[in-house]
């Protein structure tokens, strides 16, 4: 009688591992696993905000494996991949990418694992702000001055990157302006060479108000005229003076040239055998891009004689 039941036993044990093989092998055969290759977004956790990592990727490719049924609806948020940079220093470091993965699957191969990057140190300095002019305005007006709200802006960034930084630009375009403007520009970073500098690098302030002020590019301008004296006087007599008629003159032109004339010469005027006093035309002398109110002028020549 205490056979029967053992017997029993035996034979459920048998059968149990019979079905277990069978499900297997149905499970292989009706959903058999299977491999696909992903890009995951690459995290990088616990880093130090006084550094910043250069040159880990922003994704790794990872090849993962598992019935086809959960492959197939297997999407990219459900698996993470991170590195840990906890207690690394400044400088080259490497290190293992990390994975999490739903339950089933398992992970094949990553790649690049492990990566190897560079820790550089978060410093800021002070670059200098110019603002560069595009376009033109109308032909008769000029840009006479240009002011802009700080000659400097701070950035801040991997030690390694800022040392390309220069300058700090802003852009205004004058086509076609001729009233005074205020305006708030970017800022854009250049590099020693002017080429935009890449990103990873923050000004502050990256932005700035720049006023332009115009004038008209022809002015008119009121200066002396001064004589221009050669030769000698006869011997028997000293010059007592010389006065020009009139003694002032109105001259215009562009801007830039008036603004550095302070007087107008005649062409030379000779002295040579006058022994009494004489009025002499003078005519005055040619500046390119000036141009007068008039070209000659009366010039008064007073002589003492001498005992």
């Amino acid at each position: 009688m205490d056979r029967l039941p053992k017997k029993n036993m035996t034979a459920k044990i048998i059968a149990l591992i019979c079905a277990i093989i069978l499900w297997v092998y149905v499970m292989n055969e009706q959903n058999p696993p299977v491999e696909i290759n992903m890009e995951i977004p690459l995290e990088v956790r616990n880093l130090s905000s006084t550094v910043v990592a250069v040159d880990v990727p922003d994704s790794v490719r990872i090849r993962v494996r598992g019935p086809r049924t959960i492959i197939a609806g297997l999407a990219k948020q459900d698996i993470k991949t991170y590195v840990d940079l906890k207690g690394l220093s400044e400088g080259v470091n490497t290190a293992k990418v990390h994975t999490t993965i739903p339950t089933s699957i398992e992970v094949v191969e990553v790649s690049p694992d492990p990566i190897t990057f560079h820790l550089d140190s978060i410093v800021s300095r002070q670059v200098p702000v110019e603002v560069k002019l595009s376009g033109a305005p109308p032909a008769d007006i000029i840009v006479d001055k240009i002011t802009y709200s700080s000659q400097n802006v701070v950035v801040v960034g991997p030690k390694g990157l800022l040392e390309t930084a220069a300058k700090a630009v802003a852009y205004v375009d004058v086509a076609g302006k001729s009233a005074d403007f205020t305006l708030g520009v970017p800022l854009k970073l250049l590099d020693h060479n002017g080429k935009g500098v890449g990103e990873g690098l923050q000004m502050k302030p990256n932005s700035m108000y720049v006023s332009l002020f115009f004038v008209p590019s022809v002015v008119k301008k009121t200066v002396d005229i001064k004589p221009n004296i050669t030769g000698q006087l006869a011997k028997d007599v000293a010059l007592k003076q010389i006065l020009t008629n009139p003694n002032k003159i109105e001259v215009s032109g562009n801007r830039q040239i008036i603004d550095q004339i302070d007087a107008v010469y005649t062409e030379p005027i000779s002295l040579d055998g006058i022994d009494k006093d004489v009025e002499v035309e003078g005519k005055l002398q040619v500046r390119e891009g000036v141009t007068y109110s008039r070209n000659t002028i009366k010039v008064n020549i007073t002589v003492i004689k001498q005992q």
